[in-house]
Formats: structure tokens, sequence, C-alpha cells
């Protein structure tokens, strides 16, 4: 059994009406963002990464002040279709 999640997710930007101020908000300070976030920030409009990585994202990401849940600027997409 493996002791990390291998687990593909793609973290997804929205920057639409008021996520816009949130990504306006952390590319004043990019050095303080996950490297993730970072490589959003330079325009990227998705990432794939793993589920831990995803959910530190967006963690950092809620604790700043200027997130919003509608639009929620972060997005994590789980690629694996359903039945």
């Amino acid at each position: 059994m493996c002791s990390y999640d291998v687990t593909v997710r793609f973290l997804k930007r929205h920057d639409d009406g008021p996520a816009r101020a949130w990504w306006e908000a952390v590319a004043v300070y990019p050095q303080g963002a996950p490297a993730i976030v970072g490589e959003l920030l330079r325009n990227s409009r998705s990432v794939v990464c793993d589920s831990v990585e995803a959910k530190q994202a967006v963690a950092w990401a809620r604790a700043h002040p200027a997130w919003t849940d509608d639009p929620a600027p972060l997005v994590i997409v789980d690629p694996t279709p359903r039945d």
C-alpha cells in the first residue's frame, strides 16, 4: 500500500466576477502562494496535481481575505468518470 495519494486531480482557475478580485489580490504578492497557485497566476486555466496538493492549495486560497465562495476562484476537478 502507498503512503501517499496518487489520485490525479485538476485544479481549475475561475476568474469571472467576484473571483477576479481574489486573483488580483494574490497577484500583488505571488511569492507567498503555493507553486501550483503560482502556475495558475501565470495564465494557466488549469493544472494537473494530486489530491493532497489540490486540497492544500484550496485551503491556502480560502484563508486569503479576498476569497469568495460564489464563484470560488479555485475548484478541484476529479477527472475520473463516474458511472
